[in-house]
């Protein structure tokens, strides 16, 4: 199982078992803890007033611990502080099971708790899954064979129609592997794939937001031992030509993959299969054989994740270009933020570094660069604005004034997510910007 992110609370589990009382299982109830709100903070989680797990981030869940039945207060508390996000009670049975999960946005947060008894209890390997997705519709759930994709158009779902905020149960549920596929119900088409997925026993899938990779959502394995992220069995790679001024040819694997590639063109996201892809670019028409060392290379593609390879550098020193490689943002973390992400790619030499001036129109220029020294090949990294238009200043090292026009009235609303590239030689410089939002939702 092809798992990016295993996500533990080891040490604060031990604190919430701590709660338990004494070694008999009288008067004990069960309970584990996820925090599925793609957008919240960091929460503490207090039992009957007291904080039992701190600092819980999105993803992260606890496996089953032991503390006392009866009607518990569960209250969600911005980590670090006493302010309560949401409070609710759950009437714990003696030796019953809970799951409690922190879903929807921050702004409707809720907690949905599930009494999983029945199915903890029955020996069987059942597997539940809950729609914690804010972004996606009723959804369409198929389990297959590994690698057997669905026909969504003639295939039965083992589970329709899914609401948000719902759970479903497959009961007695063979051990094995399995593939899970996530479509909307209105739709026909898929838009999640977990790849390989073992089946050992009960197991909680949970879908959530996801602002990685070309879907919309991702699943979170949820078993005894703690909660597991599973991206989108998928990679996604975008190629931008800045090498100014050759058309060139792009070879993936060996094979043909950008044909006549112009001078700031940009060849938008492809899907691919994760592993290692070998990249290779030569001038147009001189074949792979005659592929530039500099301009060619290994990649590696990890699953759910989106990346920009720019080729940069100089037709006139083309044996000094070379390649940038981005791990990109495919949503807002915070949607109510835009993001930007500045890249350095041009050869000009007297624009390496640059110092880079971020502001608000009608703003003055501020008198520290928003980012220093920034030398080709470097980024920025995804950086939050609040909605408005923005200048954005690339100048010389150690001055104010712009070496790039047109980046004074960039506006920037909320989700938004771009990149900004500086290209260009000592002829010149320009920029390039890109859109890095994906289509939003499932339907």
């Amino acid at each position: 199982m092809n798992y990016i992110k295993p996500l533990a609370l080891t040490t604060i589990a031990a604190a919430l078992a701590a709660c338990g009382g004494d070694d008999s299982n009288d008067d004990q109830a069960y309970l584990r803890v996820l925090h599925a709100s793609a957008d919240a903070p960091n929460v503490d989680v207090a039992l009957n007033g007291d904080v039992v797990l701190r600092d819980v981030s999105f993803q992260q869940g606890t496996g089953y611990l032991e503390i006392e039945d009866g009607l518990t207060t569960v209250e969600i508390l911005v980590a670090g502080t006493e302010t309560v996000a949401f409070s609710t009670e759950v009437d714990l049975m003696d030796n019953g099971y809970y799951s409690v999960i922190a879903i929807n946005d921050v702004a409707e947060l809720d907690l949905k708790v599930i009494d999983d008894t029945a199915t903890y209890t029955d020996g069987d390997a059942d597997v539940t899954v809950v729609h914690a997705a804010t972004v996606a519709d009723d959804v369409d759930i198929f389990v297959t064979a590994p690698g057997d994709d669905p026909d969504t158009s003639a295939d039965t779902p083992a589970l329709d129609g899914v609401p948000f905020e719902a759970n479903a149960t497959l009961e007695a549920v063979a051990a094995g592997d399995y593939e899970v596929f996530i479509g909307g119900d209105e739709s026909e088409e898929l838009v999640y794939a977990s790849g390989e997925l073992n089946v050992a026993g009960d197991i909680a899938l949970v879908a959530v937001n996801s602002i990685k990779g070309r879907s919309p959502v991702s699943l979170i394995a949820w078993s005894d031992s703690g909660a597991t992220t599973v991206l989108d069995n998928s990679a996604e790679l975008r190629v931008v030509h800045a090498v100014d001024d050759i058309d060139v040819d792009v070879f993936a694997n060996g094979e043909l993959f950008i044909d006549g590639f112009t001078y700031q063109s940009v060849n938008g996201y492809t899907v691919l299969d994760p592993g290692t892809v070998s990249v290779a670019i030569a001038a147009d028409d001189q074949g792979l054989g005659n592929a530039l060392a500099n301009l060619s290379g290994d990649l590696t593609l990890e699953r759910g994740e989106s990346y920009t390879v720019i080729a940069s550098g100089d037709s006139g020193a083309v044996t000094d270009a070379q390649l940038i490689v981005l791990t990109d943002t495919r949503a807002a973390e915070d949607a109510s933020n835009g993001y930007v992400r500045l890249v350095h790619a041009s050869s000009a030499t007297a624009a390496d570094p640059v110092d880079i001036f971020v502001y608000e129109n009608g703003m003055t220029q501020p008198q520290s660069p928003t980012f220093a020294d920034v030398e080709q090949g470097q980024d920025t990294g995804y950086v939050a604005l609040s909605p408005a238009t923005y200048t954005v200043d690339i100048a010389a090292d150690d001055t104010t004034s712009p070496a790039i026009s047109g980046l004074d009235s960039l506006p920037f609303a909320a989700g938004d997510v771009k990149t900004a590239i500086a290209i260009g030689d000592s002829s010149g410089l320009d920029a390039l910007l890109l859109n890095d939002k994906r289509g939003s939702g499932v339907e």
